[in-house]
């Protein structure tokens, strides 16, 4: 597949953009909040949409790269300050493993990938751009601070909503910066439903994957995974007894048993099915093969 070639190229270009950024001191604990999945979005996939909806126009590919390298170190930012749990949730959250950065230097890795980000925007002077990045990372931090209590009776349909409201809003931002950077005129996201679509696509596939294997992983970073948020709405008393015993495996098979992974499997085949259909009636390109194949290869890394 010869998009896919082309597309690591680009992403690779990306990279280097973002390591010439990084302090050489900071490079090694960087990596790691690169690599966070603390935001339900693999490494590069922002920057893949970006790219992708460019490629639907009139490319300007420096411009483009500085654009989709902005993006990825804010959601870097936004990875790291979405492992700082509120005192009273973390009390609440049985800890299966030592956390791995503390605090203090968390907090600040966050802010220091938001000031690497705006630095990176600056070699992409765009207005739109601007002003639309600086809207997401007020959108994502007023998300970050609207917890869903477990107790919370509509926790399942508040855990869709805060996909939307944190992965969606990164991915909004990655489809408005490639229709600007490429001029594009034939993709319209009609009330941001494919970027929360594609942020469904790739949370439910990370949710699934840890359902199966560390289903207190994301509750950790007060995040509640859908398989978990549907056992919390349908059989309250026993998840929640479950959680605080903390024995993977038994919730992992509860989460099975009770309906949670199937009801989050609905949900991702419904927003692939949804997407597939989109991406059918954009006109024939290299950034649509690229969209299609994010669309349906959400377990793959690019």
């Amino acid at each position: 597949m010869p998009y896919i070639s082309l597309l690591n190229d680009d992403l690779q270009h990306i990279d280097a953009l973002i390591r010439a950024r990084l302090a050489p001191h900071a490079s090694e604990i960087a990596s790691e909040a690169l690599n966070s999945t603390a935001v339900a979005l693999p490494r590069r996939i922002v920057a893949s949409v970006v790219l992708a909806v460019a490629q639907m126009g009139t490319i300007d590919s420096q411009r483009t790269a500085h654009a989709a390298a902005a993006l990825e170190l804010i959601r870097a930012g936004a990875a790291m300050h979405r492992r700082l749990i509120e005192p009273s949730l973390r009390a609440a959250i049985p800890l299966t493993s030592a956390p791995s950065f503390i605090h203090g230097p968390t907090l600040m890795l966050g802010d220091y990938f938001y000031a690497l980000a705006a630095n990176e925007m600056a070699k992409s002077p765009n207005a739109r751009i601007i002003a639309d990045y600086a809207t997401c990372v007020m959108h994502i931090a007023e998300a970050f601070l609207t917890s869903i209590p477990l107790s919370d009776p509509a926790v399942m349909p508040n855990a869709l909503l805060h996909i939307d409201a944190i992965e969606g809003a990164l991915l909004q931002r990655a489809i408005n910066a490639g229709v600007i950077c490429g001029n594009v005129t034939s993709f319209i996201d009609e009330k941001n439903a494919v970027a929360c679509g594609l942020a469904r696509v790739y949370a439910t596939t990370l949710h699934i994957h840890e359902a199966y294997t560390d289903p207190l992983r994301s509750l950790q970073r007060g995040i509640i995974i859908l398989p978990l948020a549907h056992a919390l709405q349908t059989q309250p008393d026993r998840t929640i007894q479950l959680i605080h015993q903390a024995n993977l495996a038994t919730l992992s098979t509860f989460l099975q048993e009770s309906g949670g992974i199937e009801a989050t499997y609905a949900i991702h085949h419904h927003a692939v099915d949804t997407l597939n259909q989109f991406v059918a009636t954009l006109p024939a390109s290299t950034g649509r093969d690229i969209l299609h194949h994010l669309v349906n290869h959400a377990d793959q890394p690019v």
